[in-house]
């Protein structure tokens, strides 16, 4: 059966979303099994808009269905949009979000910094799902001698500075458009979560890897103590995020992939108290007087204090193996 396509220039609606949903198995291990029901769908089709594939949105606690693989402990949709429809809704999402970049880039930088020295080389480095393109900046002053972007938000490429901009390739990712065992890093921040096909992408990245380079990942851990503290009111339970990992699920799909075991740590975030209380699990009529206050009225100093919490981010490092595995 073919799948359902957006009209072109279609926005994103509730009914484009429904229409496009296909069941698929777990995406790390293929099981078939989803009687774990964790949450069940929750959909409004009244407040789906341009904003809802945006990065850093203000939480709509809106979810598809999502359920635990009782082989590799994936969170996942068993019913997830098809590829054109995700293709369109991040391709023209609006994106509201160019400060909060700036400050995750420089936690991601922050992180990466100490890793550095594990790579062969610092030839090149990719960066899927890049935004407005705030790390490759750090990338550079790094010294690798050559940098790449893929984001496929056109809004979100479009607010990079000029050179920064034209670093960023503005599509769908496609490992078949870049050079095999070329790149000596490649970046997949918060990015794993919003594709149907993980594994693919990890596979991808060892193929754009050289022998003993290494991909990093800062995902969500749906199994830290304050998620699950929050249950559905945690920002992650959200209707962008096809899967959530943990650390021992997100082991699985790199070893599947074909990476050596993964470095997996804690990460910290570090953003203006704004922004936290952006996140917070709070009703609209109380939480939008504050933030407004924070951004322009007398709480305007607290909302400006940046505040650092690790809130159940992990960090991962994995490297490609120097030589194939023995057969």
């Amino acid at each position: 059966m073919s799948e359902p396509m957006l009209e072109a220039g279609a926005p994103v609606q509730a009914q484009h979303l429904l229409q496009a949903l296909a069941v698929r198995a777990c995406p790390v291990c293929g099981s078939t099994d989803d009687s774990c029901e964790r949450f069940p769908e929750r959909i409004d089709a009244a407040r789906i808009d341009g904003m809802s594939y945006a990065s850093r949105k203000e939480p709509e606690f809106m979810s598809l269905r999502m359920v635990v693989c009782p082989s590799c402990q994936l969170l996942y949709a068993p019913r997830v949009p098809n590829a054109a429809f995700l293709a369109r809704a991040y391709g023209e999402t609006g994106y509201d979000s160019d400060s909060e970049a700036r400050y995750a880039a420089a936690s991601y930088a922050a992180a990466l910094q100490p890793w550095l020295a594990t790579l062969p080389d610092r030839a090149a480095a990719l960066e899927i799902g890049s935004g407005n393109g705030a790390l490759l900046p750090h990338l550079i002053d790094a010294d690798f001698a050559e940098v790449v972007g893929i984001e496929p938000s056109r809004e979100a490429a479009q607010s990079a500075p000029p050179d920064v901009r034209a670093r960023i390739r503005v599509e769908t990712f496609d490992p078949a458009r870049l050079p095999a065992g070329h790149f000596s890093l490649v970046i997949a921040n918060q990015t794993l979560e919003h594709i149907d096909r993980p594994l693919e992408l990890m596979h991808a990245a060892l193929l754009l890897l050289k022998p003993g380079g290494a991909l990093m990942v800062v995902s969500h851990d749906y199994r830290h103590w304050l998620m699950r503290l929050l249950g559905r009111r945690a920002p992650i339970i959200d209707i962008e995020h096809l899967q959530l990992f943990s650390r021992a699920s997100i082991g699985t799909a790199l070893a599947r992939a074909g990476f050596e075991p993964p470095v997996v740590r804690p990460f910290r975030n570090r953003y203006p108290a704004s922004y936290w209380t952006r996140l917070l699990p709070l009703p609209a009529a109380l939480k939008r007087p504050m933030l407004a206050s924070m951004h322009a009225g007398c709480l305007q100093p607290l909302g400006a204090m940046l505040l650092s919490a690790r809130v159940g981010n992990m960090f991962v490092w994995a490297h490609k193996p120097l030589s194939r595995p023995k057969t």
